[in-house]
């Protein structure tokens, strides 16, 4: 039992090292080699030994930050879909939201959002094909509920839309510390004030009127 939970304890450390180390360095710039011996383990094979290869560390690593995003993606979704046509604040609050609270994850959860911004702006088709695993279907519901919202706008550009919003969202969340050292001076509000200004600037993006 008690080598059980240290080799419980050994994969988490090792799985919290490769998200700061993907976070600060990118995807390619990371071995395995190199989070193992990061993470303090004395076996230079650890992260192989306990993931497998690349893959199943970043399929892992998308876990810990899905299992802290999904319940609130989850819940606030099945309420969209269980009711009438919502408002497009609605729809914008539901998306960002479990990306947002990111930020207030202070151990993990600003090296999860700059991980997520660098899986995101890699177009290899391995990784294209991760994420369509992990999040393919969530994006086709997010489609549907701004549909719902947005009846008049053709799906096509209501797409365009959307990829535009989730690389902001994504991006925007990531550097969201850059407020604090812009040419203004520092900008950044409090946390719920910055969530509104993010969620006003998503949702005037998605609705605006075609201009062709």
């Amino acid at each position: 039992m008690a080598r059980a939970h240290q080799g419980e304890t050994t994969r988490q450390k090792i799985l919290l090292t490769a998200l700061e180390l993907y976070a600060e360095q990118g995807l390619e710039g990371v071995s395995l080699r190199a989070i193992s011996a990061a993470s303090g383990t004395r076996n230079s094979a650890a992260a192989h030994y306990h993931f497998g290869n690349r893959l199943g560390v970043l399929e892992s690593v998308i876990g810990l930050i899905t299992d802290t995003t999904r319940p609130r993606f989850e819940s606030a979704f099945q309420a969209l879909e269980s009711g009438p046509p919502p408002s497009l604040r609605d729809v914008v609050r539901a998306v960002s939201t479990p990306y947002l609270m990111l930020t207030r994850t202070p151990e993990w959860g600003p090296s999860a959002l700059r991980f997520m911004a660098h899986l995101h702006a890699d177009n290899t088709p391995e990784i294209v094909q991760l994420l369509n695993r992990h999040f393919r279907t969530d994006i086709e519901r997010i489609e549907n509920q701004l549909h719902r919202a947005l009846p008049g706008l053709e799906r096509e550009t209501l797409r365009v839309r959307l990829a535009f919003t989730l690389v902001n969202l994504i991006h925007g969340a990531a550097e969201v510390d850059l407020l604090s050292n812009t040419p203004f001076g520092d900008i950044r509000p409090d946390d719920d004030t910055l969530f509104e200004h993010f969620l006003d600037f998503i949702e005037g993006g998605l609705g605006f009127p075609p201009q062709h």
